[in-house]
């Protein structure tokens, strides 16, 4: 879908997926993004929020413009919109350009932070649209940073549940403590709160549980290594070529199930 085709308008619900680089968070987030289309939650929102921007490359869509290489190029060209349009106008036509269409959703790349100058106007616009624009979703999903910029920048929408990754690095650890500590101070604008683990070896699944209970969030499950996943992201494939009963998808069916998405919740 296109926003512009958008007739329907949903209560849209948001699910942002955070953690540590490495940690396997943009998997996650695109795993939970095919499996919400495959359950028939579509139309979906999927927006890769970390600066790595991978998300595409998993979903097998390859953005081809940033939200952030619009931001640049918008701040440059300020004094020469074209005659009798406004920055407003102007940005909004360029936002539209940055939505991929894929089957049953639709990607936006944020791309690069924010270089030297004020951009408090163009995060208002892309505030605006975001607002305009979820309600064309059932379901929006952030791969998010994690700093959680474009949360505490007021870039993106609220989020209904948040899902945090972790590995048994104990670095993964300190950055879900960091993210706690932050969405501690983002007063509503998160709702609940949750985490899993990844890939976590038997041995030290015991030590890890009770590192999970210095975090304020509910644990879902761990996600085991599926080689199956591993051979598709070798040979560069996208993750929707993974089969539906393979250990990865049917664990994120579970989550799914878990956050209350399958009937469309988070509670």
């Amino acid at each position: 879908m296109t926003v512009s085709e958008g007739k329907n308008r949903f209560m849209t619900k948001s699910i942002a997926v955070a953690g540590k680089g490495g940690t396997g968070k943009t998997t996650l987030a695109a795993l939970i993004i095919l499996e919400l289309v495959r359950q028939g939650q579509a139309p979906v929102l999927a927006i890769d929020a970390d600066p790595d921007a991978n998300l595409g490359t998993l979903l097998g869509v390859e953005p081809h413009a940033s939200i952030g290489d619009l931001r640049e190029d918008i701040r440059k060209e300020m004094n020469n919109l074209p005659a009798g349009m406004s920055k407003a106008s102007y940005f909004e036509a360029g936002l539209h350009q940055v939505i991929e269409e894929a089957n049953g959703f639709d990607l936006i790349t944020m791309g690069k932070s924010e270089g030297p100058g004020c951009y408090c106007s163009l995060n208002h616009l892309i505030r605006k649209f975001s607002e305009n624009l979820t309600p064309s979703y059932r379901w929006m999903v952030l791969d998010n940073e994690a700093g959680l910029e474009h949360i505490s920048r007021r870039t993106t929408s609220n989020i209904d549940a948040l899902i945090v990754v972790v590995t048994d690095n104990p670095i993964s650890f300190n950055t879900a403590k960091t993210i706690a500590s932050l969405t501690a101070n983002l007063a509503n604008k998160i709702g609940k709160h949750y985490v899993v683990t990844n890939m976590v070896r038997p041995e030290r699944k015991a030590e890890i549980q009770s590192r999970l209970a210095e975090l304020p969030m509910e644990y879902l499950c761990d996600i085991p290594l599926d080689p199956q996943m591993e051979e598709i992201i070798y040979r560069g494939e996208p993750l929707s070529a993974l089969p539906d009963d393979s250990v990865a998808r049917v664990c994120v069916s579970s989550i799914v199930e878990r956050i209350g998405a399958q009937d469309g919740s988070t509670t």
